[in-house]
């Protein structure tokens, strides 16, 4: 897994099977972009410093990419799963 917080948007790239920290700042997330997931079934899931469910995508075609809105101030941020695709978490 990797992870760059010095640039907008955030990118993170690997497979993720336990909860790893993205980040340990206080972050507003605009809106998250999972890039080309690519099968059928995999998921993504992202959680604060809580526990509490930020999102979830669940990929039901292959190599099509999800924009799913956020809006919201986290502190930290954790990725539960993400089975295949590249991940960009876009800031303000």
């Amino acid at each position: 897994m990797g992870a760059d917080e010095t640039v907008n948007p955030m990118v993170v790239t690997g497979v993720i099977a336990a909860s790893t920290k993205i980040t340990d700042k206080q972050t507003y997330l605009k809106f998250v972009r999972w890039y080309k997931p690519t099968t059928i079934g995999h998921l993504l899931s992202l959680t604060d410093k809580e526990g509490k469910i930020i999102t979830k995508g669940y990929c039901d075609t292959a190599d099509v990419s999800q924009d799913i809105p956020v809006f919201t101030l986290f502190d930290n941020i954790y990725i539960d799963d993400m089975d295949s695709g590249v991940l960009y978490l876009y800031r303000r």
